[in-house]
Formats: structure tokens, sequence, C-alpha cells
């Protein structure tokens, strides 16, 4: 799923002569430019405009119009619509692994940080995480690290206490602002150090990928103890979280 600056459609932009960089530019990206070479290089393309640009001297009409002509003229590829729920099925036949979404840092991707909103920033995303795993003292370790007057943990949450568990089970189909949330906005960006702890990320399969991606620069902090004390310890606890429920995972140390 593209953004209007993939195929050139800003939402200001509603004259073909007031085109940025000129109605040359616009021209250029439909033959062989960068609009051509993504409807090439993508079998599934769902591109994204605003509804102003096929009204006054209809812009997306030209543009798209113009596109279809060009790619039939120079190439042997066969273009066709179909409806959203079906289109959705034949991406996921050709991209099967893609049903699970993996969030990637907005902050990487020039095209994402122009239509985020101006209030939104990456600074906002944890600089490490204290992963686990259950029953090694990672409660503690959050406390102790929470009084650094430069350290700033996330904001408790209301079913999990100080664990988002974001990256670990179905909040994290809640997407990237939903995250964002759970952190202050930086008072200084260059000494602040937000973080966040889950101790089920340690055990999460999916979790290492996920926080990869988000996360690439995120620094990793794990406790391990002897491990049969850590199952005693985890052993003596399960009571508890039997009467919570088996999601509830409210304790980490």
């Amino acid at each position: 799923v593209l953004p209007r600056q993939t195929c050139g459609l800003f939402t200001h932009t509603i004259f073909y002569n007031e085109y940025p960089g000129g109605s040359k530019e616009l021209d250029k990206s439909i033959r062989g430019g960068e609009l051509f070479l993504t409807v090439l290089l993508n079998p599934i393309s769902i591109f994204m405009t605003h509804l102003s640009n096929y009204g006054n001297d209809r812009l997306g009409l030209y543009t798209f119009e113009s596109l279809v002509k060009f790619v039939q003229c120079w190439t042997n590829l066969q273009l066709q619509t179909l409806p959203p729920v079906h289109l959705a099925e034949k991406y996921f036949q050709i991209f099967p692994e893609e049903r699970d979404p993996l969030w990637q840092n907005p902050c990487h991707d020039k095209r994402h940080k122009d239509i985020w909103s101006k209030e939104k920033t990456c600074d906002r995303l944890p600089k490490f995480l204290v992963i686990g795993p259950q029953k090694t003292g990672t409660t503690a370790l959050h406390s102790f690290l929470s009084l650094h007057p430069a350290v700033t943990s996330s904001f408790p949450s209301p079913n999990t206490f100080e664990e988002i568990q974001f990256f670990s089970g179905a909040n994290y189909d809640n997407g990237i602002d939903w995250y964002m949330d759970f952190f202050p906005f930086p008072s200084n960006v260059s000494t602040d150090f937000m973080f966040e702890k889950s101790a089920n990320y340690f055990d999460t399969e999916a979790a290492p990928k996920r926080a990869a991606a988000l996360l690439p620069r995120a620094k990793i902090l794990a406790v391990l103890i002897n491990p049969a004390d850590r199952a005693y310890s985890w052993y003596q606890v399960r009571p508890a979280h039997t009467q919570q429920g088996p999601d509830t995972h409210c304790a980490g140390s």
C-alpha cells in the first residue's frame, strides 16, 4: 500500500501546471520513472491519493490514464484491477508471510516521515529493552533504573502493570502509535534514555524479529540466574497467574 508520494499526487497538488518541480517531473515519473517502475516491479500496487486530485483539472485521472497507456505500450504486462477484498486475498496468496504485520521504524523511511504528523517523533521510542526472562529480578531492575534522572521507563499498562508486552502478543496488532503512547515526549533527546521491560520477550518466538524491525539500534538487557532457582520461583508464582488468567503475565521478578 503506497502513500501519495509514490504516485506523485500530494494533497496540495491538484493542478498539472503546479506540480512540484514542474509538470515535466510528473511526466518523467510516468514515462519510465518512479511511478512506472513501481508498477513494473510490484505484482500488486494499491495507490493512495486525495479526492481533490480527481477534481479541478483532474490530475489523478491524467496520471493513471497516462501510466496505463505507457505500460501497455512499452511492456507485456497485463494490468488488472480487483475489488479490495479480492485484491487482499490475491496479495496474501503471493506473499503469505506478510499476513502478520511487521512494523518497521518509520524514521528510516523518508516517505513515512513526510506523511507523519509533525507532533510525532521517533525519539519517543525506547533506546533499550529489558527482555526478562520471568522471575529473574527484572521488576527490581526496572525499579532501580527508573530512579536514574536520565532514564525514563514506559508508562504502566492498565492490564499488565509495568509491562507493555507489545512485541510478544496480541498488543502488536495495535500498531506503532499505540506503542509510542506508552512513552513520554523526551525532554532532552541527547540524554534521555527511555526503556520498557517485558519479561516474556525472552521466550516469545516472534519478539526478536519484531523488535529488530522497529528498534534496530536498541540495546537488549537480559537477567540470567541459576535455571533451577528461576524455575522454582516461577513454579511458586504459577497459582497466582492461574487465578488471574493465562494471558496476564503481570510480574517479571
